[in-house]
Order: C-alpha cells, then structure tokens, then sequence
C-alpha cells in the first residue's frame, strides 16, 4: 500500500510530527510505501515533499499514486474528486474554538460544552482565546469546519475524550472512532529502577502555564523526604520557573535541562523513580506517559483530558489538577517507596507492551484505512457549514 501523511509542520520537533514519523517507520517496516507531505518542508528527503497549498496537497497525492491520504490537520477545502482520505484528530479543534480547553485568567481546565455564547463568554471573561474580532472568527469558524469535515471523511480521536468533546459539539457519534496511540518501541527487558539518593523525578514538556509547572514546583516544595526535579523542555515561562523555584528555596533540588533531545529524554526517564504530567489543561492524549511505561517507569499526572486512558491506576498515581497537598503526597509517597515504585513501572511496562503495542496500532489503522476505500466512492454528504 502507498501511504502519504501530511502535517504542516510536519518536519517540526513534536508531538505530531514524533506520532507520524513513528507510525510511518512501523508502516514502511510492514513493507507499505509511505510519503510524508507537509508545507514547510525543503523535500530535503527522498520521501518528503512540499506542497504549499491544498491544491498542491491533492494534487500530489494523485501524482505519487497514495492508495491513502492520511491527514493530521485539517485542510481549507476538500475537493470532491480526490484519493481515498482520512484524518486523525490529534488537538481540540473540533469541539474548542481557541483549541486549548483551559481557562487562562483562572488556570483550570475547561469543561463547558460548545456554543457560540458559551465560547465568546469564554474568551471575552476567561481569557480562553484571543478576543480580535478577525481572530474570533476564526477560531468559531475552524470549529465548524472540523465538525463538517468529519462528517466526510473517516476521522478517528486519539482519545475517548476528545471524541466525545466533538460529539457534545455536534458531529455524530457514528462518523467518529478512536484509535489510542501507540506506545514508542519497548526495551526488550524491563530495566531495574534506579534506587538512587536522593530520587528523581522528571517533568518532560513545554514550560507554559496551562502544563503545570508552577504547581509541581510548589508541591515539591513540600515534599520532605529528600528528593531531585529534573526539568526538560523550554519555552516562554523558562526564566519565571527559575525565579519561582529561587523563593521556594528550592533551587539547590532542581535542574533545569532545558530542551534535549529524544536519546537524552530517554535517559533521563531511566534515571528517573517517577514521571511527573501535571497538566492543568485537557491534554488530548498525553503521551509522556506512554514514554515513562516503555521504559519501566510510573507516572504521577493530573487527571485530565485524555491522560487516564493511557495512565492507568495500576501504574500511575493520578492527581486533580491544582491540588497542591495530593501532588506533594504522590512525590512523597514514591519517594519513600522505591519498591513500590518499581512495581507500577514493571505493571506500566507490561500495559504498554499488551495494551499500548504498535502492532495492534497498526492493525487498527489500516482496518480504519478500509473505511477510506468504502467511502471513497460514495458522494460527500452536504456542507452544513
């Protein structure tokens, strides 16, 4: 089979792009022919190539002969004549018009249905998204356009609860599947916990509010048995996290990494008695938890979006968001227990292998992929849009 995946950005350092190239490796590995198709792209690589627009987009997949179009974003146009389609859901867009499901002015997740009232209040009160008035509409009309777009091509969630997000916002439950991702490759040995003094915990993300940093900081402020915070990953709230761990006297216990890459986040999760996701916003799927499982290590994470679909209780401790005393628990508590932790990393380890593998992603996207080839042939429904 000839596959092509197309992202924007899809040569980019993240989630996405990581989901993509990990998917298209195992796919090529199965013997399929796969191409990766994105806008910013030089085609510096054989199996890459630059299309500018949606038309380039359709027009390519044509050219290379795609038995599939797999999209990870959504395109301005559909055209009614076109390859075989199918679109994962990665974000909030179908159901969010900011696409974030947090609530900036009050740092909490978002749980409100979606409603052009509802919505504007949101961004006008609690600060959700923009309030420009050409950035509104935007953002309400991109909503739209997931929704409608999912109604005409096979479209599955990365999550239960995105699906459902997109059902409390109008598309049929029938026009929608989920299909959780795949765990990355898994060591063939479960790796011994590191039974160091004092432990490691590691937090592996961007660092902007809604992904929590502020809180683990503080509640491992008041974490008494000894204990160190590796943190790697970069952005806009770099320098205020430096500052805040400074007057929480907890400076000499954390380490700031900054970004790094994949093989050094590996190691560092190896390295590490916990993960730590303290997300305050509905994360789609969240990952870092199946990284942490890979590698034999538990997870404390918040509660939230799609994090407890792939953080399961057996392996992870899982806190509400902003509860300052329960995260400060949950460090303690694996940190006074390194036996315990070892336990949750080897019943994590094992989840991914039986429940989070590869080869079952794959068996379930290309039976997906069938559904592309039923409907190829069927007329788009209508634009309700």
């Amino acid at each position: 089979m000839r596959i092509g995946h197309y992202a924007p950005k899809i040569e980019a350092n993240g989630g996405i792009a990581t989901y993509i190239r990990r998917a298209g490796e195992a796919q090529t590995a199965r013997g399929h022919d796969v191409a990766y198709l994105g806008r910013g792209t030089d085609a510096s690589s054989p199996d890459t190539y630059r299309v500018p627009d949606d038309a380039a987009l359709f027009a390519e997949a044509e050219a290379l002969g795609l038995d599939v179009l797999h999209l990870h974003k959504s395109v301005e146009t559909l055209p009614p004549d076109r390859v075989p389609t199918v679109r994962t859901m990665h974000g909030h867009q179908g159901g969010c018009p900011s696409a974030s499901r947090y609530l900036a002015r009050t740092g909490e997740p978002c749980d409100r249905s979606y409603s052009v009232p509802g919505c504007l209040w949101g961004h006008v009160v609690d600060r959700c998204g923009s309030v420009r008035p050409q950035n509104l509409i935007r953002n309400f009309s991109r909503v739209e356009r997931e929704l409608n777009q999912a109604r005409r091509i096979p479209t599955y969630t990365v999550s239960n609860f995105l699906r459902n997000q997109m059902v409390r916002a109008g598309c049929p439950s029938d026009q929608l599947q989920t299909i959780h991702s795949p765990a990355p490759q898994i060591v063939e040995d479960f790796p011994p916990l590191p039974r160091t003094d004092p432990p490691r915990f590691l937090y592996v993300g961007r660092i902007v509010p809604e992904k929590g940093l502020a809180w683990l900081l503080r509640a491992f402020a008041e974490v008494s048995p000894p204990a160190q915070l590796e943190i790697a990953g970069k952005g806009p709230q770099l320098e205020e996290m430096k500052t805040l761990a400074r007057e929480l006297s907890v400076q000499a216990r954390v380490t700031f990494h900054g970004w790094v890459k994949s093989s050094r986040v590996s190691t560092l999760i190896r390295n590490a008695r916990a993960v730590v996701f303290p997300s305050l916003w509905h994360e789609p799927a969240g990952l870092v938890t199946l990284e942490a499982a890979a590698i034999g290590r538990p997870v404390i994470a918040s509660a939230v979006g799609g994090i407890p679909e792939y953080a399961r209780n057996d392996h992870a401790l899982l806190v509400e968001p902003r509860d300052l005393e329960g995260m400060a628990d949950a460090l303690s508590r694996l940190a006074r227990a390194p036996d315990r932790a070892a336990d949750m990393g080897r019943r994590g380890f094992d989840r991914a292998a039986e429940d989070f593998s590869m080869a079952d992603f794959l068996d379930d996207l290309h039976a997906f992929y069938d559904c592309a080839f039923e409907t190829s042939a069927e007329p788009d429904p209508p634009s309700t849009s």
